[in-house]
């Protein structure tokens, strides 16, 4: 008897000690390996990746981002780390040069520091620029070596987006439309490619978030087209979506849009007015010749253009003309426009 309680009480003693020993290693060991995480580097082989913070960019999308380029290997390490420092919202913008051979440690406190180690420069791009614009602009920035080489990248790259699959590669300017304008950062001297994925996972986001889901009788290129018209035509926020009307209207009629905007487009030249001449050049970006919309976008419109297309205002419009203040006059009947154009003097 007092054999089988001694024998339970070193029974119970071996389990309490491997309980306590599990105890101690669950402790001891993750913390040993989150040590480890820090301060070792993911390779002894030094290989330098370049890595970009975009602009507002969340801990967690920095951390994913190091981690697929092979910079770090533990994900949760990384954000407990950064959690108990509090870089939160301290790890800076820009791109920087690192090294496998560096420590999480060591990637962390450059990036809190925030020194660069590429010259980047911000480039707003204008609602309603057209591909070559774009270029051009971005030459003058730095950011790229030729206009030619970029849009010779725009127009015979492979670029894998679900709203380019049908796009025909023989179109004047294949991506117009779809270089989305706003701010970006480049590093100066950018590979063409490079600077191209960035525009369109830009259009990306849009698409996702506007487009894609509130599609109708239309697919994406249409009303990508409709909404480059109406960038160009529309000067004041509120007549968007009136143009918009206008145009839709004209459409459901089978009456030619005759927009000036892609007039211009057509001829590759603006003009204060178009003389009867221009408006029977053979182009099919001439919706003055040609009924319904042109083959393709005429410029890259914003986001709230692309609304405007998706939304038009359900007007009974057929036609309008420039006040020249930015607003229009706009007239159910021709007998209508032309009164509208004889008040405004155009």
């Amino acid at each position: 008897m007092e054999t089988t309680i001694i024998n339970k009480k070193k029974k119970t003693v071996i389990i309490l000690s491997i309980t306590a020993l599990m105890l101690i290693l669950s402790i001891i060991l993750p913390y040993a390996l989150y040590q480890s995480f820090l301060k070792s580097p993911v390779s002894y082989q030094s290989r330098e990746i370049e890595f970009y913070v975009k602009k507002g960019a969340s801990t967690s999308t920095i951390i994913e981002g190091l981690h697929r380029e092979g910079l770090i290997k533990n994900k949760l390490f990384a954000k407990i780390y950064v959690r108990n420092l509090k870089m939160d919202k301290s790890l800076k913008t820009g791109f920087y040069k690192f090294n496998t051979s560096m420590t999480p440690v060591q990637i962390f406190d450059k990036l809190k520091k925030g020194a660069p180690d590429i010259d980047a420069v911000n480039v707003t791009i204008p609602e309603g620029y057209t591909v070559k614009q774009i270029a051009e602009k971005l030459m003058q920035a730095g950011v790229i070596k030729s206009v030619e080489s970029f849009l010779n990248e725009a127009q015979r790259g492979v670029f894998n987006y679900e709203f380019l699959k049908d796009i025909p590669q023989n179109r004047t300017s294949r991506l117009e439309g779809y270089l989305f304008p706003d701010t970006y950062e480049f590093k100066k001297g950018s590979d063409d490619h490079e600077v191209i994925v960035k525009f369109l996972d830009r259009f990306n986001e849009i698409y996702t978030s506007t487009i894609k889901d509130n599609l109708k009788d239309m697919n994406v290129d249409e009303i990508i087209t409709m909404a480059s018209i109406v960038e160009k035509e529309a000067k004041v926020q509120e007549e968007r979506p009136v143009i918009a009307g206008v145009f839709y209207n004209r459409l459901k009629i089978n009456m030619p849009l005759e927009s000036c905007a892609t007039l211009e487009y057509a001829l590759g030249v603006h003009k204060e007015v178009y003389s009867i001449k221009d408006t029977q050049v053979e182009s099919p970006y001439n919706t003055y010749r040609n009924p319904g919309l042109p083959i393709g976008p005429i410029s890259n419109p914003g986001k709230k253009s692309i609304e405007a297309a998706l939304y038009p205002e359900k007007v009974d419009y057929l036609f309008f003309v420039a006040n020249g203040d930015g607003t229009h006059k706009f007239a159910k009947t021709y007998s209508e426009h032309l009164r509208n154009k004889n008040s405004t003097g155009n």
